[in-house]
């Protein structure tokens, strides 16, 4: 995500120490083509999902291409002097990471505090973990989900990404050095690290269940390093300065390393039109052809000539290259600010476009007037000089004076502004997150005592509309978020209900979990299914689902309410099944729940407490036209 270290320097210094001729590590403008590309394939992704479904595949170029110019700079570094200055490398590192994040997050956290303080309330903790570039783990450990969020997306959600580069940035150099000192052959060395990429894919694969959010393989950094590990062993084997041409003007022979570049980006490019988070092919086999796609293209990309090379090198893909990390880091705060409550950004996709060019104007004045200055003179001597700035006096005109004073004025205000938001942020009792939290807690809470004499069913025709009857036997739920939500209400209304709900589960494995409780002796007399929300699935799947469970069980079928383009397929779908099964039931959360967005969260669709109570009761209606099942 951040600017390529190849771009600090054009020609490395003469100090030598040897008599072998200096080390030339010549710019590649084709691999700011190549980051530019990726971004707008990101930024695209958070406008709208449908308009490019892979989009967020530029975050695994982004991956492929630090792997690859990081080792190449290490390389280099020790080719030119004879040893890696390890603390000047993770300084440098620092200089370009840490001012535009920081302006970052104090933006968005004042313009949130003014505009949306609710956003506040699932931010303020996603603050301390991306500082300390640990918020990919913190969103694991939280059940974050990158892919099935609805409404506005949380304002710092993809600094998950820097998190996993600045992890690599720390660990991968002192491994580089060992390697460089115990293994003396490169291709070793390689293979070594291809064989870590190896173990990572696999450790994705095992890690993930199909039907179930993604985010865990998405976020780790040990099932999601392979792409950096991949630029990395390409570094090994063809370090840039194993690239320089023998002549010096452009070339139009397309050679083998052109080829594959123009290969690997049409791979990508399909990738990114035709799959989904939501393909299993994706985990690993489609990220890990990506991983080989763009190292292909990274290497076309740094050849200092060459079609393709001098295609992604034309000036207005280097100038978006340039600035990606500040669009990257910028794009998504502004499109959360700009989405209104309850919307998804697709919802108001000329407020996402909007915000997402008004990032590339941000990114190009934060790139200008604080990343380079401090890139090349460090911190300690751009605070020196804003603070003569500061000093009128002679040698001052009143222009740098007035504009340095400006500046800090600016950036005292939304630093005020942040705290106060920051201290007086909602308790975030009404969020998404805050429901499934308190959801998730009500489940792995000891559950109530099961009656020791369920009440008899009452007659369908003197159940009450308002308090139905609580069925007899033991009563099953396998859901999504939603009943995660509801949980509480849930086992107030069935005491001894077993809850088997898990964030983002899909219709398409409501089977597999059906036979799971089987296995374990889990599955009642009545079996609750509410997985509508998440939009993989149909008929076939309702079906097999109720096949699974078989005869004499009771069954309710919930509908979905989420602000989403699948809802009203899915709903029907489960109306259609319903209808052929006397045994089964509608429990039409849908309906119960439209015109109380009061009794939702803040994304529309997880409901709060009384909401959760609706949905209960919703549900307990459904079983109260049902037959009794078999004793």
């Amino acid at each position: 995500m951040t600017d390529s270290p190849q771009t600090l320097t054009l020609r490395l210094p003469s100090l030598q120490l040897s008599d072998a001729p200096p080390v030339l590590r010549p710019y590649a403008p084709g691999l700011d083509g190549l980051r530019a590309l990726a971004v707008t394939a990101v930024v695209i992704y958070h406008v709208n999902p449908e308009w490019l479904p892979g989009g967020f595949l530029g975050v695994d170029v982004f991956f492929g291409l630090s792997g690859y110019l990081i080792t190449d700079l290490l390389l280099a570094e020790r080719r030119r002097r004879g040893r890696i200055d390890l603390r000047g490398f993770w300084l440098r590192r620092a200089r370009r990471l840490l001012p535009a994040l920081a302006a970052v997050l104090l933006t968005a956290t004042a313009a949130a505090t003014v505009f949306r303080p609710d956003r506040l309330a699932s931010a303020a903790d996603s603050l301390l973990s991306g500082a300390t570039f640990t918020n990919n783990w913190w969103q694991i450990a939280t059940d974050a989900s990158y892919f099935a969020s609805f409404g506005p997306p949380p304002l710092f959600q993809h600094l998950w990404t820097l998190s996993v580069e600045e992890q690599f940035y720390l660990l991968w150099p002192p491994v580089l050095l060992a390697l460089l000192r115990f293994v003396p052959r490169r291709s070793i060395r390689a293979a070594l690290l291809l064989a870590s990429a190896v173990a990572s894919m696999t450790a994705m694969a095992l890690l993930y269940e199909p039907g179930v959010d993604p985010s865990r393989v998405y976020f780790g950094t040990d099932t999601h390093i392979f792409p950096m590990l991949t630029g990395a062993a390409l570094a090994l084997l063809r370090p840039s300065t194993g690239l320089l041409p023998n002549r010096t003007g452009p070339t139009r022979t397309m050679r083998p390393a052109d080829i594959a570049g123009a290969a690997g980006l049409v791979v990508l490019a399909v990738l990114a039109y035709t799959l989904s988070e939501k393909d299993d092919s994706l985990y690993p086999g489609g990220f890990a052809l990506a991983a080989l796609a763009t190292g292909a293209a990274v290497l076309a990309s740094a050849q200092p000539l060459g079609p393709l090379a001098t295609l992604l090198g034309t000036p207005p893909l280097r100038w978006i290259g340039k600035r990606s990390y500040g669009i990257y880091l910028w794009h998504l705060p502004l499109i959360s600010i700009a989405t209104p409550d309850r919307m998804t950004p697709a919802d108001a996709p000329l407020n996402a476009i909007t915000a997402a060019v008004t990032s590339v104007g941000l990114a190009a004045l934060s790139y200008r007037w604080l990343e380079q200055p401090i890139r090349r003179s460090g911190f300690r001597a751009t605070a020196r000089t804003l603070r003569l700035a500061l000093t009128s006096g002679a040698t001052r005109t009143r222009g740098t004076v007035l504009g340095a004073r400006a500046a800090v004025g600016c950036v005292t205000t939304v630093v005020l502004v942040a705290s106060c938001g920051l201290a007086t942020t909602p308790d975030g009792a009404g969020s998404a997150s805050a429901q499934i939290e308190a959801g998730q807690r009500s489940l792995n809470s000891a559950p109530p005592a099961q009656p020791s004499a369920p009440p008899e069913r009452t007659p369908k025709n003197s159940a009450s509309p308002t308090q139905p009857a609580v069925p007899a036997g033991k009563v099953s739920a396998i859901g999504d978020s939603v009943m995660v939500a509801a949980a509480p209400a849930l086992k107030s209304k069935f005491p001894g209900i077993h809850i088997d709900a898990k964030v983002s589960r899909q219709l398409s494995v409501a089977s597999k979990e059906v036979n799971v409780l089987k296995q374990r002796g889990a599955l009642g007399d009545t079996v609750i299914i509410d997985l509508g929300s998440n939009g993989t699935g149909g008929e076939s799947d309702l079906q097999a689902a109720i096949g699974a469970i078989g005869p004499g069980k009771r069954i309710v079928l919930v509908t979905s309410h989420a602000p989403a383009p699948w809802q009203d397929s899915v709903n029907q779908a489960i109306k259609s099944v319903a209808a052929r099964h006397h045994h089964v039931a509608v429990a039409d959360w849908d309906k119960a729940i439209t015109g109380h967005d009061d009794l939702l969260a803040d994304d529309g669709v997880h409901p709060g407490p009384a909401g959760a109570k609706i949905y209960a009761e919703t549900i307990a209606s459904a079983l109260a036209t049902l037959p009794a099942g078999r004793r």
